[in-house]
């Protein structure tokens, strides 16, 4: 591994000594015998065992026993006929928002307490059918509404630093990916939900556009923003994954990918802390040496358009929520709900507005720059403690929120696709900071092959499950 020689020994020996088996080459290493469905969902299984007592990245298992019955039907099913799928044997998890049949289905939140999912999602249908075997549901933010605590199902803990956030609200299937107990994540992403986690926890995190993924048989309750996305460990097994699950088929060759990146400077510039802009530069310089090319121009709009997003989903939320009682609601998504009462006539078709203006100046922008996609650190700082409201960036403080949505969101106001991906560790508190690529809705195979080649530019962040710290 590439980056292994530059950890301390301290954090080479929090390091998994067998990590799982990555998607390529997958199959062909069960053909041979390298590999078979029942040791890996062995190796998993006794990983979870001993780890989310502490770490949280699991609100419901699936019966062991009977993971353990599938993966012999499926390696037996392999002997006889060849893969079910593409995804035979995979290790899946899917966030508690997702309905996976026989499994309570709370969308973390004691409004559902009790509620046991009748049928799978068709995400979740459609990746049993590619052969996936799902071994449990990931712990969430409260109705998947962003947030870093959830006083009735606890969210997943950092793996880096369990006092600071995980990041949301897809927290559990971040913290799963980095602790090896699957090798393929769903998530949705309305704001960040997916690639969030992914940029603390040091893994993968890829939101396609909307409806590229199936989100029937789901709640919705943000459906101008809402995609279902993947969290793995690395670029190539997203792929594989998307490529399995995707509702669409390509068509035709696939277009050549080019090796330009659009760099709006001053945006990063403002919004970043200075350690934040020491690895977004080192990952910079990584990727000049590597061949891309790097277009420094900035995107009219973008944080007006970001906000714009905001607006929608607190709209949208909102409306939802007042359908419902929320007696047994957490505060915070009762205080939501009431700021959702008082937005301003007008607001919603307002930020709309904004949010198409920064679609059409993202579209006019790359298009002048000749470059494939946008390129921004994840997040403008590193993860935060748990409980912090307000972080120091330069002489200024700013709130954690909304501040730490500035790259994350534009993606999300445009129906962009974007995908977060390790650049390197945060020196004072040792975790992960993530870059972010964002293209333009649709694109997702040139993002997804763009981000290859520049994953092979920069360091490789190792998953770190506690093997010391364990209770």
């Amino acid at each position: 591994m590439r980056y292994a020689c530059r950890m301390s020994a301290e954090a080479c020996d929090r390091v998994p000594a067998r990590p799982l088996p990555g998607l390529v080459g997958w199959l062909d290493a069960l053909a041979t015998g390298r590999q078979s469905v029942a040791d890996v969902l062995a190796l998993a299984q006794a990983r979870i065992d001993r780890l989310d007592a502490r770490w949280r990245a699991l609100s419901h298992r699936a019966d062991p026993r009977a993971l353990a019955d599938e993966a012999q039907r499926l390696d037996h099913q392999w002997q006889r006929s060849g893969p079910r799928g593409p995804l035979h044997g995979v290790l899946l998890t899917v966030k508690g928002s997702i309905p996976v049949g026989g499994l309570p289905w709370t969308e973390g939140s004691a409004l559902f307490a009790g509620r046991v999912a009748a049928h799978d999602a068709a995400v979740v249908a459609r990746a049993r059918r590619a052969g996936a075997m799902v071994i449990g549901c990931t712990t969430l933010s409260e109705l998947a509404m962003y947030g870093v605590t959830n006083p009735y199902e606890p969210m997943g803990l950092n793996p880096w630093a369990a006092e600071r956030t995980a990041g949301g609200s897809s927290t559990g299937a971040g913290v799963a990916a980095a602790r090896g107990y699957a090798q393929v994540h769903l998530g949705t992403d309305s704001g960040g939900s997916v690639r969030n986690p992914a940029c603390h926890c040091g893994v993968v995190g890829f939101m396609p556009s909307i409806g590229a993924l199936s989100l029937a048989g789901k709640a919705n309750y943000t459906p101008s923003l809402t995609t279902v996305g993947l969290i793995a460990a690395c670029v190539s097994d997203a792929t594989v994954a998307w490529h399995a699950l995707r509702e669409d088929e390509p068509r035709g060759a696939a277009r050549p990918v080019g090796r330009r990146l659009l760099v709006p400077r001053r945006l990063v510039e403002t919004m970043s802390d200075a350690a934040s802009l020491d690895l977004f530069a080192s990952a910079c310089e990584r990727l000049a040496r590597g061949g891309f090319d790097l277009v420094e121009a900035e995107v009219p709009g973008w944080a007006d358009g970001e906000r714009a997003a905001g607006v929608i989903s607190l709209a949208e939320s909102g409306a939802a929520l007042a359908g419902m009682d929320l007696a047994r609601a957490s505060e915070g998504l009762r205080a939501r709900a009431t700021a959702a009462a008082t937005l301003a006539r007008g607001a919603l078709a307002e930020a709309r507005a904004r949010a198409a203006s920064l679609r059409e100046a993202l579209a006019s922008t790359l298009s002048h720059a000749g470059a494939e996609a946008v390129i921004t650190p994840t997040w403008p700082f590193a993860a935060p403690a748990i409980d912090a409201v307000e972080v120091e960036l330069g002489v200024r403080t700013v709130a954690v929120d909304p501040h730490r949505n500035c790259f994350v969101r534009a993606a999300t106001a445009v129906d962009a696709c974007a995908l977060s991906l390790p650049m390197g560790l945060y020196p004072a508190q040792g975790v992960p900071a993530g870059l972010h690529l964002m293209a333009p809705g649709g694109h997702a195979d040139a993002l997804l092959s763009l981000a290859l080649e520049v994953e092979s530019c920069l360091p490789v962040l190792l998953p770190a499950p506690p093997l010391r710290d364990l209770p």
